[in-house]
Order: structure tokens, then sequence, then C-alpha cells
């Protein structure tokens, strides 16, 4: 397939030597460049993109150019572009480690790359200058949401500049209050007197009379494309005169006169090549037949001609958009309509041949040449999705469904999986109907042809179901319907697109597929397992996921043997799959009940094998992260805290580790903040499993404060979701919360409160509680179990850190520690424990 992407969007444009230096602009850009953001906000034609290039171009800093179009409005695609800017930037390999991460448009997916883009520019402490120009272009609430996050998290010495024509859909009112923001407007721009005098002076263009050039500026303002047109114009003895001649110039819906003032030669070029966003020299010949394009593009950026000469390793210019608009409105008034649609053609078949596959299908849609978009959509389909446009995708697919043109099932059917996997439902109904509609009127489904689309799209039923937290009985009686359908190998178009399941969570338990947490019921899970296991939905990699879904399921509801069964399962097809997104879960996962059975030891070396074969960054940090963890299962917080400062990430994973070594430090009141951030961001997004883990932990700390009623309110509030799931090994995982679910069902009458939790889930965690047998052995760790059995013989703090090398204070540490996992709040009591 040819490329998506056109590099010369991340060139730099070049600058013209003869460019009037505006020294006040300067002085206040250069004073201010401390901060974070600039924006330059002008209409049309008042020179931003030339001068924020100007003023960069004069510090020695890594500029990172991003020519933003209205294509741009794809978040994977704005993001792909940036990435590539700032990795030519730096010179480095930032885009090849960041890129897998940019798979999914879910916004959990597009936050976690964002989070690690901006570690990556932070860790390496250059200077860096990202500028999005033309940001007005960009409608998306998605995008605009995560510059938001980009721009807060960055440190220092990344900058970042915007140009527009219109206000932002940004918090520009909180960063003038932390006093983030720079901003330059048009009477920033406008020319003065003095510049203005010198800018005809550069052009050589004498002013035949004195008072043309006080007339020219009072009408223009000091708009700077408007003397530009002044200047085309100045044919005058007399400002009435000029005024006469320049008027139409003046207005920007006039511009063509300039053109119909060219050699016919010169228009024709201009007009058909009217469509390029990026004028390519050898493109334009093929399209105009003109030999001489380069020269021709030359001249024109000589003369100030509104053409713009981008940086590139060979020549490649963009006109002025305004400028490209009004040659645009003069192709229409020259030719008529179908003439105009053969140069549409035309040029959209050329620009498909030299790979701007793109662009040419957003201008073929652009003018309802619908057959041919279809073509190429259908064509591309695929790679289209490998590529991450799939919200593209879908603006064209909704497009074309809104002008009523018929798509071809294979597209509805990519739609409504799109849909889905984005968190549109409603987008996704609508192409569930249409395609039950179809069904109905003309029998897609039973049509040899379409055997594998119909089971695909009964698969994906099942799939936005699940997803949407649905009825698994349904789900079932989907899939048993669409199995005759589903031959192996039928439909091999779709086979290299990778898995659309996980992108980066380390429990399955967070992705769309296990509804974010929303475990099934206890019973129901065979009869799925079954299901993808005993027919042939077995080929699918979808069911290696269900399967290892299967054994986080089994593992949180304490049935740890199948658990270990179905993990192993999963591992081999994970391998079998070459799938990072899948196996280092279930590593993961047995790391967990390697520390369940006191083997952390082998926990650790399974950790670090594995990080041997994991060459994605993001990966390696989780699993170092997931190391750090065991060494806080095994009271070594100096190795923990090690791992964590050089993997420190805003991903929740991290921040409830990292509450664990605070905890192990005895510093709750620094966990407490942590935890309550990372719950409060699960409970915007649903997710059920950090919901139910961070208020475990929450609990915990108003434990360790010496908040006995606080500690169980809070027990109560992660037992209310965690009782319609029946999660359990969450709470049995955190040994501390032990002693607090012990005081929890020991109550003797219980508050109203408590009367929400249902009976038969109070009663199976009681279940698992009193069968783990937990002792003090069990609550402790290694170091800690050491320090309790001095302890219990009563020698001293001292006495007990001579003995085993520790400072005074390191001690008190550990006692704290071990005070608040037996529930006691003295020496004396915790000795009493011990007898």
């Amino acid at each position: 397939m040819q490329s998506l992407f056109i590099a010369s969007k991340t060139k730099v444009p070049l600058t013209s030597p003869h460019i009037i230096e505006k020294m006040d602009l300067y002085n206040t850009f250069r004073n201010n460049s401390c901060k974070k953001v600039t924006i330059f906000r002008a209409p049309a034609g008042y020179g931003k993109t030339t001068i924020v290039s100007h003023l960069l171009s004069k510090q020695s800093k890594e500029i990172a150019w991003v020519s933003l179009d209205q294509a741009d409005n794809d978040p994977i695609r704005f993001w792909k572009y940036t990435l590539q800017a700032v990795a030519n930037a730096l010179h480095t390999n930032i885009d090849q480690e960041l890129s897998p991460l940019l798979h999914a448009q879910d916004l959990s997916s597009l936050e976690y790359f964002v989070n690690s883009f901006v570690e990556e520019i932070n860790f390496s402490e250059k200077d860096l200058r990202i500028v999005l120009d033309d940001y007005h272009l960009i409608d998306n609430q998605i995008i605009h949401q995560l510059v938001t996050q980009f721009i807060e998290n960055s440190h220092h010495q990344a900058h970042i500049y915007l140009t527009t024509r219109s206000s932002l859909p940004l918090p520009i009112a909180k960063w003038r209050v932390k006093q983030w923001v720079q901003e330059f407007e048009m009477e920033h721009l406008r020319f003065s007197m003095q510049e203005a005098k010198q800018f005809f002076a550069l052009k050589n263009s004498h002013l035949a009379h004195p008072d043309i050039l006080p007339h020219i500026m009072k009408k223009t303002e000091g708009w700077i494309s408007g003397l530009i047109l002044a200047n085309l114009a100045n044919q005058s003895e007399t400002p009435q005169q000029w005024q006469e001649q320049a008027q139409p110039f003046i207005s920007e819906f006039l511009w063509q006169e300039i053109i119909t003032t060219l050699p016919r030669s010169t228009q024709d070029f201009l007009i058909r090549t009217s469509f390029l966003n990026e004028l390519e020299p050898d493109l334009c010949e093929k399209l105009t037949n003109v030999e001489h394009s380069r020269g021709i593009l030359e001249e024109l950026e000589s003369k100030g001609l509104f053409t713009v000469r981008l940086q590139s390793s060979k020549p490649v210019f963009r006109y002025h958009h305004l400028f490209q608009e009004a040659l645009q409105i003069e192709l229409k008034r020259q030719y008529s309509n179908r003439e105009v649609l053969e140069i549409v053609e035309h040029t959209a078949k050329l620009l498909y041949d030299n790979g701007y596959t793109n662009s040419a299908i957003e201008l073929v849609l652009q003018y309802g040449l619908y057959e041919l978009a279809v073509f190429w959509i259908s064509t591309n389909l695929v790679s289209i999705y490998i590529a991450g446009h799939t919200a593209t995708f879908l603006r064209w697919l909704n497009l074309l469904r809104s002008n009523q043109y018929r798509v071809t099932y294979e597209m509805l059917l990519q739609g409504y999986l799109t849909a889905i996997s984005m968190l549109e439902f409603d987008t996704a109904n609508e192409l569930m109907q249409e395609l039950d509609f179809l069904q109905e009127t003309e029998q897609w489904m039973q049509k040899e042809e379409n055997l594998s689309l119909a089971a695909a799209f009964g698969i994906t039923k099942a799939y936005a179901l699940v997803a949407s937290g649905g009825d698994i009985k349904k789900v079932k009686e989907i899939l048993r319907n669409e199995l005759p359908l589903l031959k192996e190998n039928t439909y091999t178009r779709w086979a290299s697109v990778g898995n659309l399941y996980n992108s980066f969570e380390v429990k399955l338990l967070r992705t769309s597929l296990s509804s974010i947490g929303k475990l099934p019921e206890i019973e129901e899970l065979p009869e799925i397992v079954a299901l993808f296991r005993e027919t042939n939905l077995n080929t699918l990699s979808v069911a290696a996921f269900i399967f290892g879904i299967a054994a986080e399921c089994l593992y949180e509801w304490n049935s740890l043997e199948e658990a270990q069964k179905e993990m192993a399962i999963t591992l081999k097809l994970a391998h079998q799959y070459k799938d990072p997104s899948l196996f280092i879960p279930m590593y993961f996962l047995k790391a967990k009940i390697y520390a369940q059975q006191c083997q952390l030891n082998s926990a650790q070396a399974m950790l670090t094998q594995l990080s041997q074969e994991i060459t994605e960054k993001h990966w390696h940090n989780s699993i170092q992260t997931m190391k750090a963890y065991c060494y806080i299962l095994d009271g070594d917080s100096q190795n923990a805290e090690f791992i964590l400062q050089k993997t420190k990430t805003n991903q929740p994973f991290w921040q409830l580790v990292y509450a664990r070594l605070l905890l192990l430090k005895d510093q709750p009141h620094e966990a407490l903040p942590l935890i309550i951030q990372v719950k409060t961001k699960a409970q915007y997004e649903g997710q059920i499993a950090t919901i139910i883990e961070a208020t475990v932990l929450e609990a915990i700390c108003h434990y360790r404060l010496g908040n006995k009623k606080l500690a169980l309110t809070t027990l109560h509030e992660a037992l209310l979701p965690a009782s319609k799931y029946y999660y359990v090994r969450t709470f049995l995982d955190e040994k501390e919360i032990i002693p607090l679910l012990d005081e929890y069902f020991k109550l003797n009458s219980l508050e109203e409160m408590w009367e929400t939790v249902p009976d038969h889930y109070f009663d199976y965690l009681k279940k698992n509680y009193t069968s783990t047998n937990l002792t003090e052995n069990d609550i402790l760790t290694p170091r800690e179990r050491e320090i309790y059995n001095l302890l219990a013989e009563g020698i001293t703090n001292r006495e007990i850190a001579q003995q085993l090398y520790l400072s005074e204070g390191t001690v008190r540490v550990y006692l704290s520690n071990i005070y608040s996992k037996l529930g006691v709040t003295s020496r004396t009591k915790a000795i009493l424990l011990k007898k």
C-alpha cells in the first residue's frame, strides 16, 4: 500500500532572507521563552507561520514542526505526525519506541501514550520547541483533551507553539493564572508605518505619491497579506487611483483578481495545482504537463506570491491557505462542473498513484466522487487499520452514509468494530441496525462470499455486548448462531492486523474486552470458555484473550488451581501469536501466584528473564514495576524505590505500586493523596478493578493513621462494587487489610450502611478469608517476621538494630508496620499475640 503519511508536514518552512524584522515582537518573544505555551492568534494573512518560523530560526533549539490540516482530526494520525516531528528534532528513535502504543483509539490508551511521550521528552532534557501550525483546523475533542494533558505534564525544556485563526478550545484562562502562556494577537503581528516602508523598499516598489502609503496603511491596517496585494496592485499615481485599483485586492473574496493579471500559462499552472497541499515539482509536472514546474514555484516564492518553500531534502512548496482557496474559486469560475470534476479526479489519481492515499481519498470525498472513494477505501482498508487511522476511516464512513451512498458490507462491519473500540456505542448501534436491515432485505449473510463476514459480524456483536457490560447469555446465543458460518482461514485479509484488545494494560481485567473490570457471573465463565475452546472460534486471536481473562477472573475468585490451568493455556497461545500484550499480563498473574506461595525469588527470576526478552520500552518499564511490587512484598524498600524512581509514570499500575512502597516506608500521609488520585480517575473511566484496588489501599491508609471507623467505612465502600462481581483476591492479596476485614466480620450489630452488601457475597468472602488460615507469618514480610520474633524475645529496639545492622529509626518503621498489620497499637499487645 502507498504511504499514508506526508513527510513535508513535519518540515520547518523556510523564511525569506528579506523578511522584515519586528524587533519589539522578537524581544517579547525571547523574554518569555520560559513560558510553556506561546499562541499566535490572528486571521489569515498576518504571517503567523512565517513569523514563528523566523523567530525560532534565531534560537539554537531543536524544532519539531507539524503543519496541520483537516485530516489530522484523527487522534492517532495527529500524534504520529507529532511523534515523528519530535523524533526528527531530537535525533532519536523515540518514534520507534512509542509507535506501538498508538494502536487503539480509546481514550485510556491514548492518554497512556501521551504520558509516555511526555516522559520521553522530559527524560531527554533537551530544549525542544514543538510547533502545531494551523491548530484552528483541529475540532476533535479527544485531541484537545490530549494536547492539554501533553502541555500540562511537560517540563520546562519543552515549549509548545500554536498558530491559529480563532480562539482555542484549551484551558487558556487556567494557564494564564499559572503564568504558563504568552499570546500574540493581530495587533502584535500587523506592520507599523516604518515596517511598511521597509517592506516596499525590499520589494523595490516605488510609490508615486507620498500620500499613497498612509492610505494603504489605513485601508490594510497593517495586514501583511494586504500589503503584499497592494504591492502587486501598485501602478497608481494618486491615493484615489490606488483605492480604485487596490480595493478589490484587499478583500480575500477577490484575490482571484491577482491571478487573472498573471500570464495565462502561470494561471493555468496555479489553478490546476490548487488541490495539492504539498507542491512537489515532479508531481506538478505530471499534473500540468509543464516541464519547468520548479522554476515557476521558485519564482512565485521569490516574489512573495503566497507560496512558501518547506525545508526538505528536495524542493517542496505550499500555497497560503487563502491563496489556495482563491485559486479553487477561480477554477470553478473558469471551468464547467464536469471539467472541474475531471481535474479533481485526475489530481486525486495522481496523488493516489504517488503514495498520497489519504489526500487522494479526502479530495474525492470533498467533491462527491464517492464511487472512487469507496473503491480506494475498500482496497486499503486493512492498511488503514494497521496505520491506526481508524478515526479517519469512521469519519469517511459517516460522510458517505450521510450522503446516502451505498458502501460495502465490510466497511460497515469495520465501522461497527471501530465505533465499539472507540466506545462510541450510539454510532455502533446505528451501524449494527443498518447491517441487520440489509440482512432482512438482501440476505447478505447467507451468500457464500459473505459467510466469514457474517460470522465476524456475529462475533463483533458479541464483543460489543461484552464491552458495554451486556447480558452474557445473549452473547452466548449470538455466538452459537454465528458459529456455523465461521470457516477457518476464509477471511485471511485481516490476518496481518494485530489485536485490538490491549495496548498497554498489565491486567486484562482493565481492558474493554473484559468490560473494564465487570466480571461475568461465576457459573457462566466455564460456558463462555468452552464456547471458545471447543468450537472453531478457537482459531481467532480473541479466544486467547478470553482464556487470559478467564485466568484472571478465576484468580480473583480465589480458584487458584483453575486459574493456573487457564494461565498455562493462555501463555502457550500468547507465545504462539508472539503477543506481549497477552503474555505479559499472564506472567504478572503468575508472579502474583508465586508471591502467594512465598516464592518471591522465583517470581523475580521469571520477571528478570521476561525483561530480557522484551524490547518495547513501555512493556519493559511495566515489568520493572512488577519487580518493584515483588520487592515490596518481600519488605525490600531500597530495591523497590530504586526501580520505581527509574520507571516513574502516571500509569495507575505504577502509582499504586508506589503507594504500597510509601506504606512500607510508613508514610501513609504521602500515599493517601496518590491513591485517591488514581481512584478518582478510575471512577471517571468506570475501571472497576482499579476502583476496588485503590479503595482497599485507601482503607489501609486510614487504618494506619489510626482512624479505624473511617477505615471500616472505606473498606465497605470497596466491598460494594466488589460484591457485584465477586472480587476476593484484591482484598486477600493486601495482607494489611486482613486485620481490618477481621474487624469488619466481627461487628456485632451491622450499621444500616453495611446491609447493602449482599449476604451471599459476604459469606463467600468470609469463607475465602477463613480458608486462607492466615497467621502473622503470612501477613508479615520475611524481614518483619525476623524483627517480630526478636521483639517477642523482649529485646529492645537498640538491640534489634545492632543485631540486624539496622538503624533504630528503621526498626521503628518496621515495628509500626508490624503493629498495623497485626491490628495492635503497642509492643505489649504484639507480644501477647505471639504467646
